[in-house]
């Protein structure tokens, strides 16, 4: 009796642990509609609810989310901005942020030098080391960043070419397989920039650290929520198969996985199974059996 108790507290401590070790962060401050894509589920973000390794952020028009991460970097997001908490293995997964697009502010708070940060990842630039404070815009093929606290070094993708960039100044890349540093923030970033970014949040964290928010569900997600996703660069798209390989039985998302199967051909095998499947072995004993009772036959009418 007292074995099976001790080994159910054991049970419920592991999985408890396990919990946590999946625990990237907690949303803090929400203001407008922010939506959590967890596996095949969609959820609706709010204060409080915790994030998990592979959770995807989605911000809706004029939406301002700030989320506290476990390696005490604050990462603050504007309207309509994409964000993954977490990657492939050959990307440290557990320890990066990937970004597909929008308004970012990324603020190091760290306390505990011990504690592995968050690498920040786009399909334009990588940050590994942050610095004191970023606010940066991503658009397709354009990436504007200012360094407003702190010097930092950054990486362009595709081709690893490293770029410092002082305290003060602005990196901007349009199109370019290279990008360019120049002085203070330009006007146009200055304007466009969410409002809550000019000011100092507070931190929220230990509101919420004895507080199990859970996020309600959202209505699911159809392919054109997750298209960009999809045709995100091959490393990071391809873990989504098994994520969402259900949704290939859903007949309108099957549909439109085949119509753009050029851009994601790793569905293929999820598609078309059959094509895949071993080929039957040529049935070569029977056939020479086959041949030598020709050949008897044919020696004993001649």
């Amino acid at each position: 009796m007292l074995r099976g108790i001790f080994m159910l507290a054991a049970a419920l401590v592991a999985a408890g642990s396990a919990v946590a070790a999946d625990v990237a962060g907690t949303v803090t401050i929400l203001e407008g509609e922010a939506l959590i894509t967890r596996g095949a589920a969609r959820l609706r973000a709010a204060e409080g609810v915790r994030l998990q390794i592979g959770d995807i952020v989605e911000t809706g028009d004029a939406a301002f989310v700030q989320v506290e991460l476990v390696d005490q970097t604050v990462l603050q997001m504007g309207a309509r901005s994409r964000v993954m908490v977490g990657g492939p293995v050959r990307y440290k997964a557990e320890r990066t942020l990937y970004a597909l697009g929008g308004w970012f502010k990324l603020s190091n708070a760290r306390k505990d030098g011990n504690v592995r940060a968050f690498e920040f990842r786009s399909p334009g630039i990588e940050i590994g080391l942050l610095p004191g404070v970023v606010v940066m815009q991503l658009k397709p093929n354009e990436v504007t960043l200012f360094a407003e606290r702190g010097d930092l070094k950054l990486v362009e993708r595709p081709g690893g070419t490293a770029v410092g960039v002082r305290q003060g100044q602005t990196y901007r890349r349009a199109g370019s397989p290279r990008g360019t540093v120049s002085g203070s923030a330009p006007a146009a970033l200055v304007a466009e920039m969410p409002k809550a970014f000019r000011d100092s949040l507070p931190l929220r964290a230990d509101k919420y650290r004895e507080r199990d928010v859970a996020p309600r569900p959202a209505q699911d997600f159809v392919y054109a929520d997750v298209e960009p996703w999809l045709k995100t660069e091959s490393p990071f798209r391809r873990q989504f198969i098994e994520r969402w390989r259900s949704k290939a039985r859903d007949r309108a998302f099957r549909s439109a996985l085949i119509s753009n199967l050029s851009s994601h051909p790793e569905w293929d095998p999820v598609l078309f199974p059959e094509k895949y499947l071993p080929k039957p072995k040529p049935a070569s004993g029977v056939a020479s059996g086959v041949a030598g009772a020709a050949v008897g036959t044919a020696s004993v009418t001649r």
